[in-house]
């Protein structure tokens, strides 16, 4: 039977309760209460709302006794010409309409409210929407807004805090909109070839130009801007942000020499800031280091390795001896990637009896699946500035060492790291430790190691 003439034959079920008759309704396959049907035609009805639509409810937890839990996804269409302001009113209304119904028999009823603008187009048999904004749960639909300024400003799709600008220019033009507006919004052109990834940040025009430029210079593939995270935070920054140049040949070659000269020239504006940029060839296999305008930072002043917002210090404990090897547990863990770079953690736990002192960074040798050690791979330290500090290791807490490297092709070189050794205190014996994944560390690798440092939960 199809579903039309099913859908004919609603089924109609007399429940009798002695002189008294329910009549109910039958839909097997509509699971949305009637309840929700209802609100999503009020929604329909406010001003600037052109469509609204339930097109997802789930029950996710049945509890007979106190009432069930329950998602519900509500899509909602506005009028394209609102004007922010508008349109923020109207996804706030659609969703608090959701927030105030009451469902029979559901205690808790969570909800999304989507909302839309303009016409689809269909890419890779999805519906794609010029505009897609999201109301966040505690009812906040500011984002609508700014999708609608990144909008008007001539985004070619804005998707959350994504904006897609038609060419370099227009993403230019979406980054003072929303360096205007205060938008934290991520950028990028149609074809990919320049992006600006903001990690919560508002965009950094004189970044947002610079990036486009450089796009335009010979040998130059793509260009990404991203907004860093200052040592010993995980929170991004824009005073630490960095431009990543893919080169579509070699860093060797005479294209990728005028390009890190153009980046270098003292007329180069960086808004400022300084600006650290990263030429990259096909594969990671090299890349060369340098500053926009040729202009570093100031050099730190030495420090040891700060700990995250909000971490309590261990105790210090002036009379606590030297870790020796046997007070140690040494683990790695689990390899992880961002942004071409590659991330590992050596943790050393205190297995003693008492608390014991790790003052140094340890020595590491890795080695290839035949066994044998990657002699031209090198280490240096983990950040400018950055010393080694004296750590008093409380019984059962683990200090760890960050390990970073960039990221490697091993198409043509497949003597990856299977083995990590790890000396973690002077004169101490080598311990062979076994990563989760074979690390991408080839012949001429430069990885830097950091000092021992206060294990905590908030570290990047």
């Amino acid at each position: 039977m199809t579903r039309r003439r099913t859908s004919a034959l609603v089924a109609a079920v007399i429940l009798l309760a002695g002189t008294a008759a329910l009549l109910a309704v039958w839909r097997p396959w509509d699971p949305v209460p009637d309840e929700l049907r209802a609100a999503a035609r009020q929604v329909a009805h406010l001003p600037g709302v052109v469509s609204s639509e339930v097109t997802d409810y789930e029950v996710v937890f049945r509890d007979a006794k106190d009432g069930d839990v329950a998602l519900v996804t509500l899509e909602v269409g506005l009028d394209g010409g609102l004007s922010p302001e508008a349109a923020s009113a109207a996804a706030s209304q659609a969703d608090d309409a959701v927030a105030e119904t009451q469902v029979d028999g559901v205690r808790t009823l969570s909800r999304t409210t989507t909302v839309h603008a303009g016409d689809p187009r269909t890419v890779h048999g999805v519906e794609v929407y010029p505009l897609t904004a999201w109301v966040t749960e505690d009812g906040d639909a500011s984002s609508v807004a700014d999708a609608v300024v990144l909008r008007r400003a001539g985004a070619t799709t804005v998707s959350g805090v994504s904006a897609e600008a038609a060419d370099g220019e227009g993403l230019v033009r979406l980054a003072e909109e929303a360096a205007e507006h205060k938008i934290a919004a991520s950028l990028g052109t149609a074809d990919d070839a320049v992006r600006y990834d903001a990690s919560g940040r508002v965009p950094v025009v004189a970044a947002a130009r610079l990036a486009v430029d450089a796009a335009g210079r010979p040998g130059v593939a793509s260009v990404v801007v991203h907004a860093g995270f200052p040592e010993g935070t995980a929170t991004a920054d824009d005073s630490a942000l960095t431009l990543q140049v893919g080169l579509d040949g070699p860093t060797s070659s005479p294209e990728a020499d005028d390009v890190a000269r153009w980046l270098d020239d003292p007329a180069r504006d960086a808004g400022g800031r300084h600006l650290a940029y990263t030429l990259t060839e096909p594969g990671y296999a090299s890349r060369v280091d340098g500053w926009v305008a040729a202009a570093p930072p100031p050099t730190p002043e030495e420090h040891t390795v700060p700990l995250p917002a909000g971490v309590g210090a261990w105790p210090d404990d002036d009379d606590a001896p030297a870790c020796a090897s046997d007070d140690l547990r040494l683990t790695l863990g689990t390899p992880d990637a961002a942004a071409g770079g590659r991330y590992l953690a050596v943790l050393a736990e205190n297995v003693s009896e008492r608390p014991c002192a790790l003052d140094g960074v340890p020595r590491l040798t890795f080695r290839n699946a035949d066994g044998e050690p990657q002699d031209d791979v090198t280490t240096e330290p983990a950040a400018p500035g950055v010393v080694p500090g004296r750590v008093v290791v409380p019984v059962g807490e683990r200090a760890l060492a960050t390990v970073q490297w960039r990221a490697m092709s091993a198409a043509n070189d497949p003597d990856v790291t299977t083995t990590v050794d790890v000396v973690a205190v002077p004169d101490g014996d080598p311990v062979p430790l076994t990563p989760t994944a074979e690390l991408d560390l080839l012949d001429g690798a430069e990885v830097r190691v950091g000092p021992w440092a206060q294990g905590a939960e908030g570290w990047t």
